[in-house]
């Protein structure tokens, strides 16, 4: 089933070109805000990438109403994002509020039984919190898109969706983080090559230990000086094309799975009996 959906989703990028804006959208708010950080334009970065994370859910819609209708026409994204753009927005900022009150009920005790270790102890506990959100509300779009459920009842719809096959999406998140891995390896090799004849002294020589590491505004100074005004925009730029490469495959593919879960799960035979009452038991 995540082969099948996987060989889908390839074709979807194909045929329904575009599922890339949302990528490209994103891409270009994730790239603006790693250019503004490192140049130290703090203020602007943020509100970039705000920006583009409220602007994105239109695309997700789209792209997610189109797949479900299987017709790549502009009017029918359009509509579709215009449609479910509310839809895909309200659940992701409710997700994200119960997430920081999550992590704010746990980690304030926690760091005060940590003492010293207060700091790891809360950054652990956010990542923590963090993944068990991602976990089981990772479906709640296309859930929200494919079968048009409001804030609560999508969620709870994608938390069912996970755990009612939990192996099988264990194993689909393996092929979306293989994938990441894949894009940002390559990212990865194609940074170091563009930035080859600046890095590659320090690394030799070892001088890169000398970033202040315990203030990081110092750090962030240094690391602009070493890439200079062109390798900051050649970072920004790899990033951007990473963020711009993996969302739309990750759209295909959550849809594709998501499609064939649920196609799956209406064939299926359902076994059981009618009791003298006329109510139907499931064995």
């Amino acid at each position: 089933m995540v082969v099948a959906s996987l060989r889908k989703a390839l074709g979807l990028l194909v045929r329904m070109p575009l599922i890339w804006t949302a990528g490209i959208v994103m891409g270009v708010a994730s790239g603006l805000d790693i250019y503004l950080e490192i140049s130290g334009e703090t203020f602007f970065a943020g509100k970039v990438l705000l920006i583009g994370l409220l602007v994105l859910p239109f695309f997700v819609a789209g792209s997610l109403g189109a797949i479900k209708r299987n017709d790549s026409a502009p009017a029918v994204f359009l509509e579709e994002g215009k449609k479910h753009y509310f839809r895909v927005l309200l659940p992701a900022a409710f997700l994200l509020f119960a997430a920081i009150v999550t992590i704010l009920l746990v980690a304030v005790p926690l760091s005060v039984i940590a003492g010293e270790s207060a700091i790891e102890a809360a950054g652990s506990t956010a990542l923590g919190v963090l993944l068990s959100f991602a976990l089981f509300a990772y479906f709640y779009d296309t859930a929200a898109v494919g079968e048009e459920l409001g804030v609560f009842a999508s969620i709870q719809r994608s938390a069912a969706f996970v755990l009612t096959g939990f192996t099988k999406t264990v194993l689909f998140y393996a092929v979306n983080l293989a994938v990441l891995l894949l894009v940002g390896f390559g990212a990865l090799f194609l940074w170091t090559a563009l930035l080859y004849d600046r890095l590659a002294p320090l690394v030799e020589s070892g001088e890169l230990v000398a970033f202040d590491t315990a203030n990081a505004t110092a750090a962030q100074i240094q690391f602009a000086a070493l890439l200079g005004p062109d390798g900051i925009w050649a970072t920004a730029l790899v990033y951007a094309v990473v963020i711009a490469l993996f969302v739309p495959f990750a759209l295909a593919f959550k849809a594709a799975y998501y499609e064939s879960r649920s196609v799956a799960a209406i064939a299926a035979p359902q076994v059981g009996e009618y009791d003298e009452k006329g109510r139907w038991y499931r064995y």
